[in-house]
C-alpha cells in the first residue's frame, strides 16, 4: 500500500524509571494526510445551559461530557458500576465513567470546550467537586491526554484525581498516567499545579447556591507547579521535583513489508536516554480520534497497515 506524503509532530511521554535529572524519555509523532472515513448521524446529548460567573464571564457546564470518537471496544459505566457498549455520541455524566479494553481509544467533549483522550486499557470517572463548583476527571487506570481550555479565573480549575495525587490546570495540554502506586506527569503547554491532597480553600463566595473557592494567583501552600516541556513523579512520599523532558527524535524514515501481514515500519533517529519509543496512529492533527498504539525498545516502531488511510502519531516512553 503507497502512503501519502507525510508531515511530523513530536510529542514526549515519561519513561517508567527515570534517572535524577532528565527524564529518560522520547516521543515523536507523525501525522498522515487523506483520511477518508465513513461519518455516522449521532446527534450528541443535549447540554446543559450555560451560567455567568462571579465575574459575569459566560461559561458553558463542563458536564456531561460527549463521545467524540471510539475506536474498538469500550463501556460506559454507570453511577452503580453496570456496564453497557460505549458508542460514539452517548453522554457521560457525574459519576459515570468509561473503561476502554487494551485495544480501545475514547475521546471525550467537555461542555466548556476541554478534551480527554482515553487510550486503551484506561478507566475514569467524572465527577463534579461541590467545594470548587470544577469538573474533576478521577483517573482509576491507565492513562489520559487533556487539552484544557484556559480558565479565565483562578478557582476555576479542571482537575485530574489519581491514587497519589491532584492535578489542578487553568489551561494546558497534559498527559498523566498511572503505573505501580505512582502517577507520571507530562506538561506539552501551559502549566499544571500539583499537590498530593485537594488544595485547602482561601476564600468562599456563592453562585446559584453552589460553594465557589476563590484561590489567589500562584501556587498554593503543597502545590508544586510543572511547566511546558516538564514532567513529575508523584508518589505517597518525598519530593515532588519536576524535570525536563527530553527533547523528541526525528523521523528518518519509513519502510514495510508485504504479506498476510502487512507491517509499517518508522524509524526514528536514536535518542540517547530514550528508554522505550511509543508511536499512535489517528485520524486528525489533533490525535483526538486514536487508531493505534505501539511501542517498542528500539527506534524502529511496527504498524499493521489498515486498508483506508489515516493520520497518525507516534510517541516513545
Amino acid at each position: 500500500m503507497v502512503f501519502p506524503k507525510a508531515q511530523s509532530k513530536f510529542m514526549n511521554d515519561l519513561c517508567p524509571s527515570p534517572p535524577v535529572g532528565r527524564l529518560q524519555v522520547a516521543c515523536a509523532a507523525l501525522l498522515l494526510a487523506g483520511l477518508i472515513l465513513p461519518s455516522c448521524a449521532v446527534q450528541a446529548a443535549p447540554q446543559r445551559l450555560p451560567y455567568l460567573d462571579d465575574n459575569q464571564q459566560c461559561r458553558g457546564q463542563p458536564l456531561p461530557a460527549t463521545v467524540e470518537h471510539l475506536t474498538g471496544e469500550a463501556w460506559k459505566l454507570d453511577a452503580k458500576g453496570r456496564e453497557v457498549a460505549l458508542e460514539e455520541g452517548m453522554s457521560i455524566d457525574e459519576k459515570e465513567g468509561i473503561k476502554t479494553s487494551p485495544s480501545a481509544f475514547v475521546s471525550l467533549s467537555l461542555g466548556d470546550g476541554s478534551r480527554v483522550v482515553l487510550p486503551s486499557s484506561s478507566q475514569v470517572t467524572l465527577q463534579l467537586n461541590t467545594q470548587y463548583s470544577i469538573p474533576q476527571v478521577v483517573l482509576e487506570q491507565g492513562q489520559i491526554e487533556s487539552y484544557v481550555i484556559k480558565r479565565n479565573s483562578d478557582h476555576d480549575r479542571f482537575q485530574i484525581v489519581t491514587p497519589v495525587g491532584v492535578l489542578g490546570v487553568r489551561g494546558t495540554h497534559f498527559r498523566v498516567r498511572n503505573d505501580d502506586q505512582q502517577s507520571l506527569v507530562e506538561v506539552l503547554n501551559g502549566q499544571v499545579a500539583v499537590s498530593r491532597d485537594e488544595p485547602p480553600p482561601t476564600k468562599t463566595a456563592r453562585r446559584s447556591g453552589k460553594r465557589v473557592v476563590d484561590n489567589p494567583a500562584g501556587p498554593l501552600p503543597g502545590e508544586v507547579q510543572v511547566m511546558a516541556r516538564q514532567g513529575l513523579r508523584i508518589q505517597n512520599q518525598g519530593e515532588l521535583k519536576p524535570v525536563e523532558l527530553l527533547a523528541a527524535p526525528r523521523l528518518l524514515g519509513q519502510a514495510g513489508q508485504t504479506g498476510a501481514l502487512p507491517v509499517w515500519q518508522l524509524i526514528l533517529q536514536p535518542l540517547p536516554g530514550a528508554r522505550r519509543y511509543r508511536a499512535q496512529v489517528a485520524t486528525d492533527k489533533d490525535f483526538l480520534n486514536i487508531k493505534q498504539e505501539q511501542f517498542s525498545s528500539t527506534p524502529e516502531v511496527n504498524f499493521m497497515r489498515i486498508s483506508v488511510n489515516v493520520t497518525e502519531r507516534f510517541a516513545n516512553t
